[in-house]
């Protein structure tokens, strides 16, 4: 039995820069301190922009180069509209609530935040979306991350340790210089992916030890993380019925992950990424392939924000998701 826990209605706030790290060559965890914040769960995410849109932030350029008509362009400096980010932890302190979120540089918004420094203003919309279910049932939980997709595998592992459960996390990046998750020098990633070691000072609270891959081999496991799981499912021969998997990720990965444990018959879980104009179901733009027996196509649409996203993997239609 799984069950799904209530979520929090989101608000709007005006909260600060606590801290920026840089984790690797392209990826930052930034923390944002906030008065306060209504309860939010692991797989839930924030929308994040810069504290006001007013007339310093735009300025209009006269194209007069052609005389028979004339283009506008507005130029931004900050971004216009908010980008949503998966939380990594939230923390209560005497000064409020921290909020981090984990980014990769990729663009104006994630440039911006690049750039922030402490005390800096952010304004944040939280939180949105569903959460991962907890199995009331099954002991063991595999979270399953790739790239930008570990945000969410961090708070899970820490709700797995306040549930009791025996997690353990697979993430694979392109290479340690991609790596966004922090590993200790003293106790190194193994390189047979049969063995999951307490490698991560993150996670090492927890208790969930790790099993890292990297394309280029440069730490880990040389491969796809979909090897490791493989070869670790072979070695251990953990109970289908005992064992729950949540992925976050590439959709390629997310839909190997998916598949794996159909064949298995293991209950899965995926944490979907679309690019979200609004975040609360407005634009409807944020759109994933669900099945549904009602439709005469078998399938429907839902929004990744206001139904998601956090979605049971069986339930996915990957070849129809856009």
């Amino acid at each position: 039995m799984t069950t799904t826990q209530n979520e929090s209605i989101p608000r709007i706030q005006a909260g600060k820069v606590h801290a920026l790290t840089q984790l690797c060559r392209e990826h930052y965890r930034l923390s944002i301190q906030v008065p306060n914040l209504r309860e939010a769960l692991p797989g839930q995410f924030v929308h994040l922009c810069a504290p006001t849109n007013d007339d310093s932030h735009y300025r209009i350029v006269d194209d007069q180069d052609d005389s028979h008509h004339q283009d506008w362009a507005m130029l931004c400096q900050t971004p216009m509209l908010r980008r949503a980010f998966s939380i990594a932890a939230i923390e209560k302190t005497s000064d409020g609530i921290l909020v981090d979120v984990i980014f990769r540089v990729v663009g104006k918004a994630t440039q911006w935040m690049a750039s922030l420094s402490p005390d800096d203003p952010v304004s944040l919309l939280a939180p949105l979306g569903n959460s991962f279910p907890i199995s009331s049932t099954r002991k063991k939980a595999w979270l399953i991350a790739g790239g930008v997709g570990l945000p969410p595998m961090l708070w899970l592992a820490q709700a797995m340790k306040q549930h009791e459960k025996q997690a353990t996390l697979f993430y694979g990046a392109q290479s340690s210089q991609l790596l966004a998750l922090d590993l200790d020098k003293g106790t190194p990633c193994s390189t047979d992916a049969t063995q999951a070691v307490l490698a991560s000072p993150s996670l090492a609270a927890s208790d969930v030890p790790v099993v890292i891959s990297t394309d280029d081999g440069s730490v880990g496991i040389h491969g796809h993380i979909g090897d490791a799981i493989e070869a670790h499912f072979a070695s251990t021969a953990p109970d289908p019925d005992n064992l729950i998997m949540y992925t976050c990720g590439p959709e390629r990965m997310m839909r190997f992950v998916a598949d794996f444990c159909s064949e298995r018959n293991i209950e899965c879980y995926v944490c979907v990424e679309r690019a979200m104009a609004c975040g609360t179901g407005t634009c409807q733009s944020c759109v994933v392939a669900i099945t549904d027996e009602s439709d005469p196509q078998g399938w429907r649409y839902k929004l990744c924000c206001a139904e998601g996203p956090v979605f049971n993997a069986k339930t996915v239609v990957w070849d129809t998701a856009p």
